[in-house]
This record gives structure tokens, C-alpha cells and sequence, in this order.
């Protein structure tokens, strides 16, 4: 038997019976070469075997890293579209009656409220201020402070739907928007996306500030966002959600950078 299939067998022993769990860290290379009595190339050959299988991980100047193993879905009960119908159809979401059958022959019907992707836009200026626009909805009477957005037009590229919703909302012409990630705000009744998009603004830092008693547009200081959000003037799921990231940046250094997004980035 070859060093290599020794070294691979052992590692791959360490990983099953619990000697290495998930997000430990390995003996260093030096380690593994006295512990398993083998050549650097060959430990650096079956660690790479197992990083290209999603077994382990490589952290730049940190060492290797036990993989959490994939997650599996829970199994579902199968259900077949029987019928449907639109019941409201609007100018910004239509409402569709779907009528369900399941394969043990249960019968149900559920309502599905379809809507265009939304895109907004978490854009930070300096010094630390997040830009938030100001919408009175008359419909239920309320108001809120949230990151500019709105819906993407058919055919329409959300990244430039996003930078021209940002310049009509609040008279900013933003930098690169980066997107961060998509969510479903209402997932159990709805399929209506949202995609959140973060940049930095570099140019002059003026917002259009007019208040017309619907809606305004001003940096507020990242300071103030908790305040918003525990008074319930700041509600949206977007915004909360670009809140959430910005507190949990390591530092104000990172607030400026924007490293956040990064954050974002590498846990998807």
C-alpha cells in the first residue's frame, strides 16, 4: 500500500469517527508529516484531494479546516397544480388561486401573491451615513425610513434598475453596486424577489432632501439606524436586513470600507 493511500485513509478515518469534527482545525503540515510519517508533497496531495471533494477547507496563512457537511432538505410531501386563476391583478402584483393535489389525494387550495423582482440599495458616504429614503404609504397610514428601491421593469438588467432607481428616489448617481444577495420577504405566500445591491457613493454627497409629505431622501448616520429600527420607523426587510450586516461588520474601519458586503459574499 502506497504512503499516499495510508496518509488518505487515515485522514479520511480522522473525519468519520469524530477526531476531526467540523470547522476544527488540522495538525499543521509539519504535524501531519511527523504524526503520519510522510512526505510534505504527499500531505499536501491528499489534503487537496480532500479540499476538491468539499472535505476540507484552506484558510490563507491560517491552515486547513474541517468542511460542515451539506445540509439535506427534509423531504416533501408532492403536490401537483390542479388549477389556477388570477383573482387580482394589479399594477404592482397580481394575486393567483392555486388549486393543489397531493399524492396521498388531499385537496387544497392556497393564494400566491406574484410580484416583479425588487431591487434596493444599501449606498454608503462618508463619513459613515447610510442613504435611506422617507415613504409615507396612505394605503395603511404609515411611514418609514428605507434604502432606496423599487421594481425592475420587464426586460430590464437589475443591476441598472438599481442604479437608476437610486438616482430617481433620492438624486444620487451611486458607484459600483455590488450585489450582495436574494431573499423572499414573504416566502410562505409569496414569489416576489428581492435583490439587495451595496456600493459606495464617491461624488458629491448632497441628497435630493425635499419634503413633500410623501418622501424625502437624506444620509443618516449609521449611528441612528438601531434607533430607527427599534422605534419602528425603519421596517422594510431590506433595510433591516443591510442594518443586521452593518452591525455585524468587525469595526467602524469596515463600516467605511465596506467590507460587509464581503461578509455577505462569503457565507453564500
Amino acid at each position: 500500500m502506497s504512503a499516499r493511500v495510508d496518509v488518505e485513509t487515515t485522514l479520511r478515518g480522522w473525519l468519520s469517527d469524530g477526531t476531526l469534527v467540523p470547522d476544527q482545525r488540522l495538525p499543521s503540515e509539519s504535524e501531519l508529516i511527523d504524526r503520519l510519517e510522510a512526505s510534505r508533497s504527499t500531505i499536501r496531495l491528499v489534503l487537496k484531494r480532500l479540499i476538491d471533494e468539499g472535505r476540507l477547507r484552506s484558510e490563507h496563512g491560517r491552515g486547513y479546516y474541517v468542511c460542515r457537511p451539506p445540509r439535506a432538505d427534509p423531504g416533501t410531501s408532492q403536490w401537483k397544480r390542479k388549477a389556477s386563476a388570477l383573482v387580482v391583478e394589479g399594477s404592482r402584483f397580481d394575486v393567483e388561486r392555486v388549486e393543489l393535489a397531493s399524492e396521498a389525494g388531499r385537496q387544497e387550495s392556497a393564494h400566491v401573491l406574484r410580484s416583479p423582482t425588487v431591487v434596493m440599495a444599501a449606498v454608503l458616504g462618508g463619513p459613515g451615513h447610510l442613504l435611506m429614503v422617507w415613504r409615507y404609504r396612505p394605503g395603511i397610514g404609515t411611514g418609514s425610513w428605507e434604502l432606496p428601491g423599487g421594481s425592475v421593469a420587464t426586460g430590464e438588467d437589475p443591476a441598472a434598475a438599481v442604479s437608476r432607481i437610486t438616482d430617481e428616489q433620492a438624486g444620487i448617481q451611486a458607484g459600483e453596486l455590488r450585489h450582495v444577495l436574494g431573499f423572499q420577504p414573504w416566502a410562505d405566500i409569496a414569489d416576489a424577489r428581492h435583490e439587495l445591491f451595496a456600493g459606495r457613493h464617491v461624488g458629491p454627497g448632497v441628497a435630493r432632501s425635499g419634503r413633500d409629505g410623501d418622501s424625502a431622501a437624506e444620509w443618516i448616520p449609521l449611528s441612528e439606524v438601531p434607533d430607527l429600527v427599534a422605534s419602528g420607523r425603519a421596517t422594510g426587510s431590506a433595510t433591516l436586513v443591510a442594518a443586521l450586516a452593518i452591525a455585524a461588520s468587525a469595526s467602524s474601519e469596515a463600516h467605511r470600507s465596506f467590507k460587509w458586503v464581503d461578509l455577505f459574499r462569503a457565507r453564500r
